[in-house]
């Protein structure tokens, strides 16, 4: 089978596989330029920075590449509207909206002629984006995903999920993209969810394992040495979560009031009227983004366990288009 390309908007990637956005700056300007070079769809991940930071990721990663690069964005974040200002006022070439959904944001994409990507797990939400003013593509993530997980049951493959999501949006009239997200690894996989209807496939844990991720060495080190991931409840926003095994959250950054104080990073938290209980998942992420594993908070994919090297993008492309 040949890998074909990808339409978002007005844009077309020669590739159908799109880089997974991973927020706290492991996936910006030089991840998600070198994908785009290589013909994919290339994403930076806007949560966890500022909106000024974002601007600076934007330029850069247009200098970079002339390929498709789009912004990710967590709906749950306190940042949000001032973040997808940025993207509307830097011409992205699309954004991807998670960890909640409201119409406002997509229809104000729409307004501006910026694609729209809805990232879903299930088919009551399916049946909502289906009908909803400028969604122009949708991204149905599994529990097999690192990091936050959408679906009722975190352990649902792709597999079960994308089959019956892709249902209800064909049902509904749905004509955009949709993106099979989740456990994508090798390019069986790819092949696999082609064949299941998939318009595209979104990677991310094996992307962030590239040279040119952001994430510090001691992080990639972690997701080499990790046996599997597993998924966890503790997280302050309600959702289920996917890191890397062996993890212990004994070690996470706990707020205390006096040595991490909240910095408002999330709409609704669950942890911000109990620092005496609970951990700062920010300071966590940003713990091992900047090298301190011990005392941080490592998500990965599923299939974590089956990656065993750090490549340059190049080359995983190469094993996914061969």
């Amino acid at each position: 089978m040949t890998l074909k390309g990808l339409q978002i908007g007005k844009k077309r990637a020669r590739y159908c596989i799109v880089q997974g956005g991973m927020s706290i700056r492991i996936s910006l300007a030089p991840l998600a330029a070198a994908v785009a070079n290589e013909g994919g769809v290339g994403t930076i991940g806007g949560m966890g920075i500022s909106p000024a930071e974002l601007q600076i990721h934007i330029r850069e990663a247009k200098v970079r590449t002339s390929g498709v690069v789009g912004v990710n964005l967590m709906y749950v974040g306190s940042l949000f509207d001032q973040l997808l200002d940025v993207c509307i006022r830097e011409r992205v070439d699309f954004v991807a909206i998670g960890a909640g959904f409201a119409r406002g944001p997509f229809q104000k994409l729409h307004a501006h002629g910026i694609p729209g990507l809805a990232i879903i797990s299930s088919t009551k939400a399916a049946r909502i984006v289906a009908q909803a003013q400028g969604v122009s593509g949708v991204i149905v993530e599994s529990g097999q995903a690192g990091g936050h997980l959408g679906p009722k049951d975190p352990e649902v493959s792709t597999w079960e999920l994308f089959p019956e999501v892709l249902q209800e949006l064909s049902a509904a009239g749905f004509k955009g993209p949709i993106i099979a997200a989740g456990g994508m690894l090798h390019r069986a996989d790819v092949e696999r969810a082609l064949a299941m209807g998939a318009d595209g496939v979104q990677l991310g844990t094996r992307f962030a394992m590239s040279e040119e991720s952001s994430a510090s060495w001691e992080m990639k080190k972690a997701w080499v040495d990790a046996t599997g991931s597993q998924v966890e409840w503790w997280s302050p926003t309600g959702y289920a979560s996917r890191a890397i095994v062996p993890h212990m959250d004994t070690d996470l950054p706990r707020i205390d009031g006096v040595t991490i104080r909240c910095n408002g990073c999330l709409k609704i938290c669950m942890h911000r009227e109990n620092h005496n209980l609970s951990h700062c998942i920010s300071r966590a992420l940003i713990n091992s983004q900047s090298g301190d594993v011990k005392h941080g908070l490592v998500f990965a994919g599923a299939r974590v366990g089956e990656i065993n090297d750090i490549l340059p993008v190049r080359e995983i492309f190469k094993t996914l288009i061969s």
